[in-house]
């Protein structure tokens, strides 16, 4: 096998598997099923150098070059054909009529195939034969050229006034087209001159290789190939193993010719030292190449999803939800600018997120009066193929919807300056739409990114599915949290209600009795002072984190004072209850609120003590702990259960018969207010230790 054959064969598979593969991809776009057949019949017409090599006489070169010849009979007018279909303009009368005619006469040619008007014989010279031209062989050649110049005229216009993702498929089609036409050129001049300055079918392989290209990069033809990396690569070697057998066979005939050495020992010596210093490092820099053309990355796939999936799945909130969302793919892309629009009570979809690179990008128009309505184009197409929408291929499915359709669709994505657009489908219901612009690179978006916005779109659904499940639980637990605080708010506050009524319908006729009034006055004031008590612990829990007195507090001093008021108030000795301080008298400082944090030990060591009965002992430790300052209060009470320490701060929760259970709640609130945390410790029949952490304050401040 010479290099013109191998060449020959090596552009015809490649035409052929192209061309199949295209053809068999959905036949009713007729881009592709016209482009498909033109592949094909250029793949069987680049035979030529290949069978006709295999011809040991003039009369089988003959037969083999009429047979050849009759699919490159039909190959200029498919193109053509295909020409018309891709620029998009819609195939005119007069397109009709030039196609006619390009056929009719292709048809004229298929009559005189096997006549001598058309190929009068063969002449052999080296490496094959060549075709001997008769008249109407010069005449195909004339209107191959013709209609073939008319195609790449036809792209060339329709390249210059197309934009965004058709210029780039235009452009890629054109320089195809250029290659295969110059490869067709050559092959007609050997005809006439009998010679060929390189084998043209390289050409063909060149052409191919530039539609594969931009079918794998840039879903030219808005067809995805699924060709793996491996099989890429193992043609490439295959291509590369050719290559260096023709360098091999074509350095041993000129060294054999002019060193007169055995043709054997100097093939074996040229295929050693190739592959000794060069097929490697040349296979390694092909493969580096392919790489960098076809399965070049410019984010990483999978960690882009594994952050999204982990991210998502600690937010119940839907502003970050689309926040989170809307940044993420607007950063990852590389976009001009991305809309989130959401579902609307009254059917239309409403912006809730927006981002853009700068204001030149951003619409003059306020963000929130744009909308999307819920009857649009749009919305029924996403609704009925659940699909991502990308405007650029819109044209592709026009024989489906109609012309007037896609337009509406085009406007609708206009004020958005949308390219792309994703959607959000929740229970099957279309919740969620993401509108993305122009990459700021220009690029197109490839099947990858579409692929990691399918993928984000289920995630988000998710996402926002369970930010509505955790809405649901919060009203449920706060109405919950509502009803338990009525029934106890209402439960504490009843019977000092009804103390102060029982003595007010008695106050008349009782008014005379000096202890009645003495006893009266006591209750009241009591009950009075109980109930403002409970507002207070109310407010107290409600309130927002403020500190109106801000102030340097000697934790020790503090301590101290609320030990002895407690003593008294409790009557800590009446009860048996010791008090052990197991801290010295030094000066630890911190700042706060001395009011509110009297407050929370207040609540503390009253729990404590309420947890001994009538004796025990209350131990009190203060112990600085690096920028800390941790104050454990130990009591030797009945201890408190795993199951009773995880609710011990919850609201209105009490194992006592009286109170309502928010006194252990404020006192966490405010210790957290101040910057620091509370934590329990306990054993059943032992006792029980709260230990409060409070940062110091910094001396050097």
């Amino acid at each position: 096998m010479n290099i013109y054959s191998f060449a020959s064969l090596i552009a015809s598979l490649f035409c052929l598997i192209l061309g199949i593969l295209i053809f068999i991809k959905r036949q009713r776009d007729k881009r592709r099923k016209f482009f498909g057949i033109a592949s094909i019949l250029t793949g069987l017409w680049t035979l030529f150098p290949f069978i006709i090599s295999m011809a040991d006489s003039a009369e089988s070169a003959l037969l083999f070059a009429r047979f050849i010849y009759l699919p490159a009979i039909f190959v200029a007018p498919t193109w053509l054909h295909f020409t018309f279909s891709v620029v998009r303009e819609g195939l005119s009368k007069k397109k009709k009529k030039i196609l006619i005619l390009s056929y009719g006469i292709s048809l004229i040619f298929l009559f005189f195939s096997f006549s001598p008007d058309f190929i009068k014989g063969t002449n052999r010279f080296m490496p094959y034969f060549s075709v001997v031209p008769g008249p109407v062989y010069t005449i195909f050649i004339a209107v191959f050229n013709l209609i073939f110049y008319f195609s790449i005229r036809t792209i060339f216009k329709g390249f210059r006034i197309s934009t965004g993702h058709h210029k780039n498929q235009l452009k890629y089609i054109l320089f195809s087209f250029l290659f295969g036409f110059l490869g067709g050129v050559l092959h007609f001049g050997a005809a006439y001159f009998n010679s060929e300055p390189f084998p043209h079918d390289f050409l063909l392989i060149g052409y191919t290789g530039l539609m594969a290209y931009a079918i794998l990069r840039y879903r030219l033809l808005d067809i995805y190939l699924a060709i793996k990396k491996t099989a890429v690569y193992s043609l490439s070697a295959g291509l590369l193993m050719g290559f260096f057998v023709v360098v091999t066979l074509t350095i041993t005939k000129f060294l054999t010719a002019y060193t007169h050495v055995d043709s054997f020992k100097v093939s074996t010596f040229v295929a050693f030292i190739s592959a000794l210093f060069l097929f490697n490092p040349i296979r390694n820099k092909i493969q580096e190449i392919i790489d960098k053309l076809f399965y070049k990355k410019t984010y990483d796939y999978y960690g882009t999803l594994q952050k999204v999936s982990h991210d998502l799945a600690a937010m119940f909130d839907l502003k970050k939800i689309y926040s989170f969302i809307g940044d993420t793919i607007f950063s990852t892309l590389g976009l001009k600018s991305i809309y989130l629009l959401s579902a609307g009570s009254g059917g239309d979809y409403e912006v809730v997120y927006d981002r853009a690179q700068s204001t030149e990008h951003r619409q003059q128009t306020n963000e929130k009066t744009l909308k999307i309505n819920g009857n649009s184009d749009m919305i029924r197409l996403l609704k009925t193929s659940d699909d991502v929408v990308i405007k650029d291929e819109l044209p592709g499915i026009v024989e489906i919807l109609g012309q007037e359709t896609i337009d509406n669709i085009s406007n609708t994505m206009k004020p958005f300056n949308g390219e792309v657009v994703v959607p959000v489908f929740i229970d099957d219901k279309l919740s969620l739409l993401i509108v993305l612009s122009g990459k700021l690179s220009g690029d197109i978006f490839s099947d990858e990114d579409v692929n990691v916005l399918k993928t984000v779109s289920n995630q988000t659904a998710i996402a926002i599915k369970n930010a509505s499940f955790y809405a649901e639980k919060l009203r449920s637990e706060r109405f919950a949290s509502i009803g338990m605080m009525s029934a106890t708010f209402a439960h504490e506050i009843r019977n000092p209600l009804t103390s102060i009524k029982t003595f007010a319908q008695l106050f008349p006729d009782k008014y005379t009795d000096t202890e009645f009034r003495e006893i009266f006055s006591k209750i009241v004031i009591d009950d009075v002072e109980r109930i403002d008590g409970l507002i207070k612990d109310l407010l107290n829990f409600s309130g927002e984190k403020t500190f109106p007195r801000m102030n340097e507090i000697e934790i020790v001093s503090l301590i101290d004072e609320i030990l002895n008021y407690l003593k008294n108030k409790l009557e800590l000795e009446n009860k048996k209850i010791s008090v052990e301080k197991v801290y010295k008298d030094v000066k630890i400082n911190i700042l706060g609120d001395s009011e509110k944090l009297k407050q929370a030990f207040i609540n503390i060591i009253t729990n404590g003590c309420q947890a001994m009965g009538e004796n025990g002992v209350l131990k009190v430790n203060i112990t600085p702990n690096g920028r800390e300052v941790d104050i454990a209060i130990s009591d030797t009470g009945k201890g408190i259960s795993q199951e009773e320490i995880s609710r011990l701060f919850d609201p209105f929760y009490t194992t006592k018969p009286m109170g309502m259970g928010l006194g252990l709640a404020i006192s966490k609130k405010i210790i957290e207010d101040h910057g620091g945390r509370i934590i329990v410790e306990s054993e059943i029949s032992k006792g029980t230790t709260f230990t409060v952490s409070l940062p110091m304050k910094n001396e050097g401040a």
